[in-house]
């Protein structure tokens, strides 16, 4: 069981509880049973099982120094089973990148009329604006700029212009994407108040879409979650 609740809508894997372990245990053989169950996130008797699963396959050996002093070695069996599971786990990145990407063009579509998009403004910079960035260009989809208040006005940003938040209007996008997870409702509010209906805006976490369709409202698939 875990410790405690997931903060995130997927499910902890044992191919990943292995590969946490074997990590943790690889930088450094002396955890107790205790940290290693805090390092990963599982209850202490998870990790004795799965300590005694690994001793058993091979991929792990234990030295005992005393009744209380144990270590856990990684085997060189256990540094392929390593590899084999990192490569999965990028594996399974590369295809949840993939479907957000596809799931981000689906909620624009619901919001904006297919082909009224050729020029668009993101609004917040972070890991969700870097998801939709790529996915709009292999649209064929121009982002002309970003706005965040972190960025310098000016800058550059992975080969956009930043703007000021004064100058969206004069941008004249065909929608403005926001995309700071953290502060969709602010980031709405205040394009709202300033620029009232003149600018279309678009939202990617189903709220607020018109009509409330079904697409819309599934979450977007967390590219960097462990595969199940």
């Amino acid at each position: 069981m875990r410790t405690k609740t997931p903060d995130m809508l997927y499910l902890r894997s044992p191919r990943l509880n292995q590969l946490l372990i074997l990590t943790a245990l690889a930088q450094d053989p002396f955890l107790t049973q205790a940290a290693l169950a805090r390092r990963c996130g599982l209850s202490v008797a998870m990790v004795n099982n799965y300590l005694k699963e690994q001793c058993e396959l091979g991929l792990i050996e234990y030295r005992r120094k005393s009744l209380k002093s144990v270590s856990y070695h990684i085997t060189s069996m256990g540094r392929a089973q390593m590899e084999v599971l990192e490569a999965e786990r990028m594996a399974d990145a590369v295809d949840r990148f993939t479907a957000a990407k596809e799931r981000i063009l689906k909620r624009m579509q619901v919001q904006a009329p297919e082909g009224t998009l050729r020029r668009v403004i993101l609004f917040g910079a972070g890991p969700l604006a870097e998801m939709v960035l790529p996915a709009l260009t292999q649209a064929g989809i121009q982002v002309t700029g970003i706005c965040d208040d972190t960025l310098a006005p000016g800058s550059d940003w992975f080969g956009c212009p930043v703007f000021e938040f004064a100058q969206i209007g004069v941008m004249a996008p065909d929608a403005v994407v926001i995309t700071d997870w953290s502060h969709i409702d602010t980031i709405w509010n205040r394009m709202k108040t300033v620029y009232g209906g003149t600018l279309r805006l678009i939202r990617l976490d189903g709220h607020g879409v018109p009509g409330g369709a079904p697409e819309a409202e599934r979450p977007l698939p967390h590219f960097i979650a462990p595969w199940a």
